[in-house]
């Protein structure tokens, strides 16, 4: 009988926190609310113009469960949004938006039809050079040239050396590895679960 209702509730408990968890992932990843402070991509390249920075794109769709997350947990951080606003010009960018794009002359449209599975938007197309993965988050230069683009989800503490790498100009000079053997986190990793009966 015990044994019935410890596993039970334990059934019970595993199916709260799989329902937390899958409303976390849910939240609309196109919201633009949180401590980030987002632009578009034409606002972010008016800004630039006025006082040079570093333009951030992340390239996410609405069906995707890892930009979900991203942007929760990772954008979602207080120690990453802070850094976003003050040393980037954060744009978020739905690869399958409608919206059009101008940019160095050219005109970026979703040409899909209407009812197009994925619909991908030209200007997703081109900044991911073809190579369609969300999430990826696209970092450019003062001159709005690519740096790099990084693929996939990180949580906020394997993200912070990233952000701050390309923020504070150091892959101009710096191998990575290096950089990697002297950088100080304020995010500090999650302590690992302790072994159940220690």
């Amino acid at each position: 009988m015990i044994k019935k209702l410890v596993f039970a509730l334990g059934i019970a408990t595993v199916i709260v926190v799989a329902q937390s968890f899958i409303a976390k992932v849910q939240a609309p990843a196109d919201e633009l609310t949180g401590p980030v402070k987002w632009y578009t991509f034409s606002e972010a390249v008016e800004l630039q113009k006025k006082s040079p920075r570093p333009i951030m794109v992340d390239v996410y769709t609405s069906w995707c469960g890892p930009c979900k997350m991203m942007s929760a947990n990772t954008f979602g951080n207080e120690i990453i949004a802070k850094y976003l606003n003050e040393h980037f010009y954060p744009v978020k960018f739905n690869a399958e938006t409608r919206d059009t794009v101008k940019f160095n002359g050219y005109v970026f449209a979703n040409k899909n039809p209407e009812g197009t599975p994925r619909p991908v938007h030209d200007f997703a197309n081109s900044i991911l050079e073809g190579k369609l993965s969300y999430p990826s988050v696209v970092f450019l230069n003062e001159e709005i040239k690519k740096i790099q683009t990084v693929v996939g989800y990180y949580k906020a503490d394997q993200f912070e050396p990233i952000v701050k790498f390309f923020g504070s100009g150091k892959y101009k000079d710096t191998p990575w590895e290096d950089y990697q053997k002297t950088f100080v986190a304020e995010i500090k990793a999650p302590e690992p679960a302790p072994f159940p009966g220690k």
